[in-house]
């Protein structure tokens, strides 16, 4: 697993931004919209992520939900467009699988003027110190 494969999907999930990225030995890339990190019962990391576009090596027609396994990503690239939460699509933060082991997952809020946030909630033991948590 790549540290730089991590910190480029936590930074996508934290600002609701798209990412290119290409999973096991494939060449193709995949468009997605990662909306939650975690560990599941055996500890291994993975992203749920909802894939908008690329290749899928089951031949599926984007778009769908897809968890990766993060030691599988080869490749991960910041896109600058962004994306809503897709609530309407099965989101749920309140999933079982993330209460426990969830390292970083996607804000739904609206801040103080009324706005969404730019960037996503971080939680586990990457929560930030709490001063550079609340930035105007």
């Amino acid at each position: 697993m790549s540290e730089d494969v991590l910190s480029i999907l936590t930074e996508a999930v934290k600002g609701r931004r798209c990412c290119a990225m290409r999973y096991r030995d494939q060449l193709q890339a995949r468009v997605v919209e990662p909306h939650a990190i975690y560990e599941d019962a055996s500890g291994e990391v993975i992203v749920d992520c909802y894939q908008v576009d690329g290749y899928s090596q089951a031949g599926r027609t984007p778009p769908f939900w897809r968890p990766f396994r993060l030691r599988k990503i080869a490749a991960a690239t910041l896109l600058k467009k962004t994306f809503v939460p897709r609530r309407s699509e099965g989101f749920s933060p309140t999933r079982l699988r993330y209460r426990s082991g969830l390292l970083c997952i996607v804000s739904e809020g609206l801040d103080v003027r009324g706005r969404m946030p730019r960037t996503g909630e971080a939680v586990g033991p990457f929560l930030p110190p709490k001063a550079a948590r609340h930035r105007p």
